[in-house]
């Protein structure tokens, strides 16, 4: 069984990414190892955040975890799932670590090391969506009169993070970091300056935490922000993608509309341990 080691550098992580870019079928990948690369770009000294690759870098293997959040990716082929299963072994996991919009093909090997490692399992189901960067260029995007968009600042993530689903211990710097190196929309008012919708680029390059105040819903904000955010990733050459959940209509018939195709299905796997999962300090 190879090793697991950290990647080295920039360059063989950009070699990495570049393995992903000869099949669609990899575009999650792909755009999670451009995602990473561009963080590492600039910030050299990420907190937490850990990039392993196997010794044969050709066969694609790789594990991302940054603090309470795990992606990964493989090559597929004859081995690849015992590959990524041995290579998961490897790994120290706590009640709480989460393997984050997971392709359906690495569900099998993920779930049996998670219960090999005596932890409870919750499985949330995701569609995958994709827009490529030529459509998200002809988006028009004219906010009303009253509001105007802009790029979030730092101190607006407690606001977000407050209003977030799946807020927890942790999640506070995730969206200070994510805000402070990436693309991320807001929509505020022009007479006090409220933040009233917004959404940031995910740590694997997602679009997410799309939200609309309640005092500000059924006004068409959800779709003006899906628009520039999409626009301003275009602009930088790249496709968007998004993932919403099974059950959620609402949010499906609004990605659709826009012109987002499904591409494919993915898990959250979110891991509790008996004894109380690990609580992450603020700041950290």
């Amino acid at each position: 069984m190879s090793k697991l080691q950290q990647v080295a550098g920039l360059k063989q992580l950009e070699q990495l990414r570049n393995l992903y870019s000869r099949d669609s079928k990899y575009l999650k990948e792909f755009y999670c190892l451009e995602n990473y690369l561009e963080l590492h770009k600039k910030d050299a000294k990420l907190r937490n955040v850990k990039v392993y690759v196997l010794p044969e870098l050709e066969l694609g293997l790789f594990v991302i975890v940054d603090r309470y959040q795990l992606f990964m990716g493989c090559l597929e082929s004859a081995d690849s799932e015992e590959l990524l299963k041995d290579s998961l072994s490897q790994l120290t996991w706590f009640g709480g670590l989460q393997c984050g919009s997971m392709p359906h093909r690495y569900f099998k090997a993920a779930t049996q090391v998670i219960q090999a490692n005596k932890l409870r399992l919750k499985n949330l189901i995701t569609n995958s969506l994709f827009l490529s960067q030529e459509k998200a260029l002809q988006f028009e995007v004219n906010p009303p009169v009253g509001f105007y968009l802009k790029s979030l600042s730092v101190k607006d993530a407690q606001v977000i993070d407050d209003h977030w689903k799946w807020s927890e211990p942790g999640s506070l710097f995730f969206m200070q970091r994510q805000i402070a190196y990436n693309i991320c929309v807001g929509l505020y008012e022009e007479e006090n300056g409220e933040l009233v919708a917004w959404c940031v680029r995910a740590p694997d390059g997602l679009l997410a935490a799309l939200q609309v105040k309640d005092s500000h819903k059924r006004r068409g904000f959800g779709v003006l922000i899906v628009k520039e955010f999409s626009r301003r990733v275009a602009l930088q050459g790249l496709d968007v993608m998004t993932e919403v959940d099974q059950d959620n209509q609402a949010s499906s018939a609004l990605f659709h509309k826009m012109g987002f195709q499904v591409i494919g299905q993915c898990h959250w796997l979110l891991t509790e341990a008996e004894n109380g999962n690990f609580q992450w300090p603020d700041g950290e």
